[in-house]
């Protein structure tokens, strides 16, 4: 009886706790793998083609008042705006800086969900805009090597966090590990990508609207959004079966701290804040069913709308 049940334990940790996202130790070779370590790099020059931000304020106020992405932005010479969006009453407030713009978005909020980002992304003053979640923080350097890299082929998108689905696993193929290099999808959490792309997103958003969106959708109205995003960027760029956007998952990027939400135990955070082990707390094993109904969602999502678009026209400008 007890082999079963440690056995039984032991599948349950690795198919619905255990979260292959976590990097392994790095070993001296990759130490010495261009673009994983930082010794000897040469810094790049920030970019000279300027680049419009939009960052969503909906239930973490104190992450833009007080982390240092907000600052970093604003002090870097490539940033040509910041566009904030508050999306929530109870949460706004006024940023004053000449940098950024102010905008009331609520009710968009309420019509379109989390692709609330990619509305008014076609609104922006550069053809180029970085989507950035509220909980990063980065240095100047990091963003000068990203938007290096995105100039390279601008019919992309490049950013920090990349993902690739594994067809037949668990979570309806949905894997939460970084990947590297050539990717299917690209997070919003850190990402550049062109302007008039964004305006494909809602030329093709129909396809999985009601059926995936509105009667399944996991969480806020259209979590997963980067995922089609990035979708819809191959499908425009005509990528077919390459993966074409790109994950510089060496950049140096991390979360802000904790403290700086106002709440406890992920309970706001899309992908439910699960961390850690800690079996005797009713708000871990909350967020754990969270994490695994929003992995399993996006499984479905990814799925269904690389099948709906692989049978759709292609695009025009």
């Amino acid at each position: 009886l007890f082999w079963l049940a440690s056995a039984a334990l032991f599948l349950i940790y690795h198919i619905y706790i255990y979260d292959d996202s976590t990097s392994l130790p790095m070993t001296p070779l990759a130490k010495l793998t261009p673009g994983k370590h930082n010794i000897n790099h040469i810094p790049f020059p920030p970019s000279e083609h300027k680049v419009s931000v939009v960052l969503m304020n909906h239930s973490r106020p104190r992450m833009i008042k007080e982390s240092t992405l907000v600052p970093t932005l604003l002090q870097h010479p490539s940033v040509e705006e910041v566009v904030l969006l508050h999306t929530n009453p109870k949460t706004a407030f006024k940023f004053v800086h000449p940098k950024v713009v102010n905008v009331d978005a609520t009710k968009e909020n309420d019509q379109m969900g989390l692709s609330v980002r990619f509305y008014f992304c076609q609104l922006v003053k550069s053809d180029w805009v970085l989507h950035v979640d509220d909980d990063m923080e980065f240095t100047e350097k990091t963003l000068n090597e990203m938007l290096s890299e995105f100039s390279k082929n601008t019919h992309r998108i490049v950013g920090r966090f990349g993902r690739n689905r594994k067809e037949n696993s668990s979570f309806n193929g949905y894997c939460s590990k970084d990947t590297s290099k050539e990717s299917e999808v690209i997070l919003t959490k850190f990402m550049v990508m062109e302007r008039d792309t964004c305006s494909a997103f809602f030329k093709y958003s129909h396809l999985i609207w009601e059926d995936v969106i509105l009667n399944n959708g996991e969480g806020p109205l259209w979590n997963g959004e980067d995922i089609f995003m990035s979708l819809v960027s191959n499908h425009v760029y005509g990528a077919g079966s390459e993966n074409i956007n790109y994950a510089m998952d060496w950049l140096d990027v991390r979360s802000a701290p904790e403290e700086l939400k106002d709440y406890t135990d992920g309970k706001f955070d899309i992908s439910g804040g699960f961390s850690g082990l800690r079996f005797w707390s009713f708000g871990w094993w909350r967020s754990l069913l969270n994490r695994n109904r929003h992995y399993s969602y996006r499984g479905v999502l990814w799925k269904q709308a690389k099948e709906r678009l692989e049978l759709s026209e292609p695009y025009v400008r």
